[in-house]
């Protein structure tokens, strides 16, 4: 930040005001001399009052305000210079901030207010007509009002769109504790008492103290309908001007923030949850727009757990969990189940240095996983050199065990790609053996000690484990079951291999071999 734009953001709100101030002054003289036709006699008395009240107005309005903002001024030069304040400091400097708006306005009420005291009290001690006094209290009062409500919505738009972006980069204004929040009430309630209460009260009294100069012989009528006329198309056209502001004032510190939150939710609908909603003023619109960021970080988070969560489980697992639509308390689904498992890798492990066998196996389990998915499987966990895959859970699907015996055939079609890869790098090539059997099985989050995971439990896990370990002695890479046999049907060309006794079970198992 260069010091030129520390030195325009610091005197900012200070700036405003006296802007709004000095409009009103402005406003003032032209209802004087266009409107009311005032012409004060300019005496020494008249003279030194004016200028003794406006040195008064300035010195305190100044004085008020660089002492509130003294924190605001901290903050930003810590800012300035790339330092970071205190959080004491940082928090009052927002504070004070959110809360220069409504100081304005008291200032200027008191230093308005104590204007239609003073000078019509010092203009009846002086040789001025009593009825200019009562005009002139008036003035003050109507335009003091439209002062205040035009500094008002002046500086919340100097706060929203210049002040707000460099002290709430991340939004929180409705958090900021102490401060008092600009509602939408208030600043209707504003806009109507500045831009047509005002008005038609000081149209309204301009009409009735003309009809009282009538009624007391103090003009005669015809100069004084004269005047009034004059007067009521100034005042119209003054009020509808001032109206015009005020009114645009509001539309733009409402309409912005509520493009942004438009903005920032199309970017949410179509999935962009990197975005931000700048969040400008701490009212309704902006705490709305502070909720929109925390649902944004929300839904980031949440995606950035669910791609977490896809790198311990599948997405078909974890979508499934994520939706709901896996019973936590379990379910029996028919299922093919397919273990595989590396041969002789121990003595690989023990004569490769260990980041070598990391490389070696993640490759090696690289494309076996793709083999399975490939083929409407889920890599349900790796155990060591072991993998064990489902074919038909969660989701179903339709002739799994035709799957699972491509899925194997696939898995041996990657290994001789791989091992020929190895062996060009030096390494020794992979042997490994799978077993599949289909069947009923027990599928549900299963775990304890606050971790939970996605397995099959039953039997039909057993029994393929079993068959994959009777790969070494068969010979054979590819073993199935005789349940998943009968369930190929004719179309798949299997070798029978001798019923086969297999620990936990009574009665000799059926064992086929996929050539």
């Amino acid at each position: 930040m260069t010091r030129a734009k520390r030195l325009f953001l610091a005197n900012l709100m200070l700036l405003g005001n006296l802007l709004a101030n000095l409009m009103g002054v402005a406003l003032m003289a032209a209802l004087d001399r266009w409107a009311y036709m005032i012409r004060l006699p300019r005496t020494p008395e008249i003279m030194w009052l004016i200028i003794i009240y406006d040195l008064f107005a300035f010195t305190v309005g100044i004085g008020v305000l660089l002492t509130w903002e003294r924190p605001i001024r901290r903050h930003l030069a810590d800012l300035a210079q790339g330092r970071q304040s205190s959080p004491a400091l940082k928090e009052q400097a927002r504070r004070r901030l959110l809360n220069e708006p409504w100081v304005a306005v008291g200032l200027n009420l008191f230093l308005w207010g104590l204007a239609t005291l003073v000078f019509p009290l010092v203009l009846s001690r002086l040789p001025v007509l009593f009825h200019l006094t009562g005009v002139m209290a008036l003035r003050s009062l109507f335009v003091g009002a439209i002062t205040v409500a035009t500094a008002f919505f002046l500086l919340e738009h100097l706060l929203q769109h210049l002040l707000a972006p460099v002290f709430f980069p991340g939004g929180g204004l409705s958090r900021v504790r102490g401060a008092w929040r600009i509602r939408i009430g208030y600043r209707m309630a504003g806009l109507l008492l500045g831009a047509c209460m005002i008005p038609f009260l000081a149209i309204i009294f301009t009409i009735r103290g003309s009809a009282r100069l009538v009624q007391e012989g103090a003009m005669p009528p015809a100069e004084v309908l004269g005047d009034l006329q004059a007067a009521v198309v100034v005042l119209c056209l003054l009020f509808m001007v001032n109206a015009v502001g005020l009114a645009s004032l509001v539309t733009v510190n409402m309409v912005r923030p509520l493009r942004e939150i438009v903005r920032g939710l199309s970017k949410v609908r179509g999935g962009d949850f990197g975005s931000r909603v700048q969040v400008m003023a701490n009212d309704e619109i902006g705490y709305t727009a502070d909720m929109i960021n925390q649902m944004t970080e929300g839904l980031a988070e949440r995606e950035r757990i669910k791609d977490a969560f896809g790198l311990y489980v599948s997405q078909q697992v974890r979508d499934e969990i994520l939706a709901g639509r896996i019973p936590l308390d379990g379910e029996i689904k028919q299922v093919t189940m397919l273990f595989s498992d590396l041969r002789d890798f121990t003595p690989l492990v023990e004569a490769t240095p260990p980041k070598e066998v990391v490389v070696v196996i993640n490759g090696y389990f690289q494309h076996m996983a793709a083999a399975v998915e490939e083929h409407g499987g889920l890599v349900l966990q790796y155990i060591g050199d072991e993998i064990e895959a489902v074919f038909g859970a969660p989701l179903a699907l339709a002739d799994h065990p035709r799957h699972a015996v491509e899925a194997a055939r696939a898995m041996r079609r990657r290994l001789a790609a791989y091992n020929a890869r190895l062996i060009a790098t030096g390494h020794s090539p992979l042997r490994h053996g799978i077993g599949i059997h289909s069947g009923p099985a027990l599928a549900a989050n299963i775990g304890g000690g606050g971790r939970l995971s996605y397995a099959l439990v039953g039997d039909t896990v057993n029994l393929a484990a079993r068959l994959q370990d009777m790969t070494k002695v068969t010979g054979r890479d590819i073993l199935v079951s005789g349940t998943t046999a009968a369930a190929l049907g004719q179309g798949v060309a299997l070798e029978r291999i001798s019923a086969t006794m297999v620990k936990g079970r009574s009665q000799p198992v059926e064992i086929f071999a996929v050539p």
